[in-house]
């Protein structure tokens, strides 16, 4: 627990410092740019290559580190290096396919049914959905070597070199003489590109290849086995992909509904999430980078007491500190948003709105964060499906609430709804999650004798299904 306490502190800490980072690119770009069409367009066009990226590559490492550390544990380093650029060689292929997609996609949004786009936001969209193209690729092989090297026990490499993209950008406003949008975008690849090498850098030292490893090149003694590996990942990969094609779809569905509220909402909903996404993005990386390489290996030894004990501790020192810390910063959110952001073309006017969201906002806090507990202790215990069971639920919810709040609250409702879709879905993570467990252990005990020590239960999509 104290090493693990201690490894999420390190990796809280960097994301601390690389979050300082994105506020100050934040204050830059609202002096400079306020609540514009610019803005705007800028925005919608990383929706949905964010969007993208968080469904192919983000859900990577919830499918491969339970795996990786399996074989790792049971086969040795070799065999574990063999499955990861195994993984990684086929992931390339889909985000090549994906960048594309992603920019075709953005560009449909300058002519999305019944939003209220200025003609300046619908004549940059396309182009700058063009130009980004590039990021989702990079993002995408960014976001797949971090959780590899997570599951290296490498936090600090991962953890810190997000900070080369809001640097990127905040060095393009301060010294670039009048800066427009594309200062934004150049500054932005750019420090996508300055992660990319970073992390393949770190792997590289961890005698990881970046390039991945065709099944032509793997030894005879390794191919069944990785084949049979292969298999396991995919099995867990696509409902992790299906859940997070729901949940990610929640944020899309808000700034979709956004767009539909009077212009400068977009950017409203954008500044409001800064802070509570502080909160969660230093809270979710420190949990989600250390927990699911430490559970997984618990789970792998067959550790079920010791995997209880920690999700019970863990439990209460996340409600213990995330609730006092929220009431505070609902209570401030006016003068949080006035230091932030209030000036240049950042009026008192745009601070009322956003403080209103932001409050919204910052309601989610303490679901969020409990739920990414939940999330990793399924995942680690390969039961991805029931994690797309809840995001269906989830985006219905969103959809609803979003409709009927944003009626009565404008676009401050669409941050309430989120507040409350959180709190449904960490209470869902939690029942089904203390199932699964309970059916893992159950299963584990039955495979061996009393006395033996267990082996990794066998967790098939059935049990899943008979979890749920």
């Amino acid at each position: 627990m104290r090493g693990l306490l201690r490894a999420a502190l390190a990796v809280g800490g960097l994301t601390a410092a690389v979050k300082l980072v994105a506020l100050l690119k934040d204050s830059l770009v609202a002096a400079q740019f306020g609540n514009g069409a610019a803005l705007d367009a800028f925005l919608l066009a990383l929706v949905i290559p964010t969007f993208l990226i968080s469904v192919a590559a983000g859900t990577l490492p919830a499918a491969l580190t339970p795996a990786y550390i399996a074989q790792r544990e049971h086969r040795g380093a070799t065999s574990a290096a063999l499955l990861a650029g195994a993984v990684l060689r086929q992931s390339y292929r889909w985000l090549v396919a994906l960048s594309g997609l992603a920019a075709l996609a953005s560009v449909l949004f300058a002519w999305l049914p019944g939003a209220q786009l200025t003609a300046d936001t619908r004549a940059i969209l396309p182009l700058l959905a063009l130009v980004l193209a590039p990021f989702t690729l990079l993002q995408g092989a960014c976001s797949a070597w971090s959780g590899l090297l997570a599951a290296e026990g490498a936090y600090s490499a991962s953890a810190l070199a997000p900070i080369a993209q809001p640097l990127g950008v905040a060095l393009g406003i301060a010294f670039v003489p009048n800066p427009t949008v594309w200062t934004m975008v150049a500054g932005l690849l750019a420090g996508t590109l300055a992660q990319a090498a970073w992390l393949g850098w770190a792997l590289r030292r961890r005698g990881l290849s970046i390039r991945g490893v065709a099944m032509a090149r793997v030894p005879d003694t390794e191919r069944a086995t990785l084949t049979a590996a292969l298999a396991r990942v995919r099995v867990q990969y696509l409902p992790a992909v299906a859940g997070a094609i729901l949940m990610s779809a929640t944020t899309l569905v808000d700034q979709s509904m956004a767009a539909w509220l009077p212009v400068g909402s977009v950017s409203a909903l954008g500044y409001g999430t800064k802070v509570s996404s502080v909160l969660m993005t230093i809270g979710a990386m420190a949990l989600s980078t250390t927990l699911l390489p430490h559970l997984s290996a618990l789970v792998a030894r067959a550790e079920w007491t010791a995997l209880r004990a920690l999700e019970r501790r863990l439990r209460w020192l996340l409600l213990g500190t995330t609730i006092p810390v929220t009431i505070v910063l609902v209570l401030f959110s006016a003068p949080i948003v006035q230091l932030l952001f209030e000036r240049g073309a950042f009026s008192a006017v745009e601070t009322a709105t956003v403080s209103r969201v932001q409050a919204a906002y910052l309601l989610q806090v303490p679901g969020h964060l409990l739920g990414i507990l939940y999330v990793r202790l399924i995942s680690a215990l390969q039961a991805n499906r029931l994690l797309t069971i809840g995001s269906a639920i989830n985006l219905v919810v969103n959809i609803g609430l979003n409709v009927l709040f944003m009626r009565r609250y404008g676009v401050a409702g669409i941050a309430l709804s989120t507040a409350v879709v959180y709190a449904v879905s960490c209470a869902y993570l939690a029942v089904v999650a203390h199932r699964r467990l309970r059916a893992a252990e159950v299963e584990s005990r039955r495979a061996v004798p009393s006395g033996l020590t267990p082996p990794l239960p066998r967790i098939t999509e059935a049990s899943c299904a008979s979890a749920a």
